[in-house]
């Protein structure tokens, strides 16, 4: 009898029930569970922060006071060249006599070169939107009036795949083929340009979709969205705007259609508004859909990324021996194109080091470019050039927070042999 009492309090002792309880709620159990995937999130995001910080060097560069006011002040109507502190360490060290800016804009890159290069000669820059061109040609002259240079300037209204006939019809024989000291390449869109709501190319404000970098051009956003098979205009969205709600998208700007089509840039916002989720970060997911088709129409409508592969390959070309390109590129399409552009140029392969392919002259010659420049960090050599950036250089801290549109901007550099 004893026996049966001990198992029976066993079995219905006062801790039983809280043992049963523990099983059938669950409440704790997905605490638990909700405070280790918050864990496990968090890891996951420092881990890919890590990551990208490795695939990049950050600048160090600080801004004094008097650039500040020189680029944020006494510029803030023109637009900011992006990483200018960067651009002009690129060329710092070398004699430049020539130099091609291959998207001229309003200058303001090119200008500062001038300034820090008297022994500079011939000077060319490139555009195909006329709008800067008149303000450009101004700050240059008066930079050059201040220094009373002698520099050729020549400023072409043509796109940078043209680059080689350009350097041909300036007639100068020191503009020829392989002769140029220093070429740059600023993909970004320049603030005169966004600001612009008649130009399409902003999310923020009502205008035709338009998108043509090139005015004179025939293709606008609007004819792409109206009349090119509904295929295509999904291929854009997917391959250009890297958009995941593509086939959505697609669907409707074809339906749209049958209703009068998209004309304005309000028209097409509407749509990605309706079309994007709620739940999708609410107002900042639909502006960020909507970045993203802006930025696959513009792409289509300029043929930028076929344009910019062609040209890289063109500019390497017009180098002298000793001469370097230097490319800053806003989102990740470009970046890659440039990346993997440099390295079929160099016939290289982003895996090797420093000390592959290279003999004990050209070995010699990295370390004391290294030496001299300490922006440079690690470079890839090549049969015929070097890339002076293994992995791009990104702004610094001060530019980000001065400049929010500098925040994607990266930069490369490859030097010719």
């Amino acid at each position: 009898m004893a026996t049966i009492s001990k198992i029976s309090s066993l079995l219905f002792s006062s801790s039983k029930p809280k043992l049963i309880h523990h099983i059938l709620s669950p409440s704790s159990n997905l605490r638990t569970l909700t405070t280790a995937s918050s864990r496990i999130t968090k890891t996951k995001k420092t881990e890919a922060a890590l990551a990208k910080e490795k695939r990049r060097t950050r600048s160090d560069k600080e801004l004094d006071q008097e650039t500040i006011i020189e680029l944020y002040n006494n510029n803030s109507h023109l637009h900011v060249p992006v990483m200018l502190s960067q651009v002009l360490d690129v060329f710092s060290n070398c004699s430049l006599t020539s130099f091609v800016d291959c998207t001229l804009g309003a200058a303001g890159h090119s200008t500062n070169v001038i300034r820090g290069h008297p022994e500079l000669k011939y000077f060319v820059g490139m555009d195909v939107d006329p709008v800067g061109r008149d303000t450009a040609q101004s700050r240059i002259s008066s930079v050059l009036d201040d220094r009373e240079s002698s520099v050729k300037v020549f400023t072409v209204l043509r796109n940078f795949r043209h680059i080689k006939s350009v350097l041909r019809g300036t007639g100068e024989e020191h503009l020829g083929a392989a002769s140029i000291d220093g070429i740059l390449m600023d993909l970004g869109m320049s603030s005169m340009q966004v600001d612009d709501p008649q130009r399409g190319f902003s999310v923020l404000g009502d205008g035709p979709l338009d998108m043509r970098m090139d005015p004179q051009a025939s293709l606008k956003a609007e004819d792409i969205l109206n009349s090119w098979p509904d295929t295509e205009v999904g291929r854009i969205l997917r391959d250009y705007g890297e958009e995941s709600n593509w086939r959505t998208l697609q669907k409707k700007i074809v339906l749209a259609r049958l209703e009068g089509g998209l004309h304005s840039t309000t028209d097409l916002l509407d749509l990605i508004q309706r079309v994007t989720p709620g739940m999708k970060g609410g107002r900042q997911g639909w502006i960020k859909t909507a970045t993203r088709v802006f930025q696959a129409l513009r792409i289509a409508v300029n043929d930028e990324l076929k344009t910019l592969e062609d040209s890289l390959y063109s500019c390497f070309d017009c180098l002298a021996p000793g001469g370097r390109l230097a490319v800053i590129s806003f989102h990740s399409l470009e970046d890659r194109i440039v990346k993997q552009t440099f390295l079929n140029i160099i016939k290289g392969n982003e895996d090797m080091g420093e000390g592959e392919s290279c003999n004990s002259d050209l070995r010699k010659m990295i370390d004391e470019i290294k030496e001299k420049e300490a922006w440079i960090r690690q470079v890839m050599p090549g049969s015929n050039g070097i890339i002076l950036t293994k992995r791009p250089i990104t702004p610094s801290e001060d530019e980000e927070n001065l400049n929010r549109r500098s925040r994607s901007a990266k930069l490369r550099v490859i030097q010719k042999l």
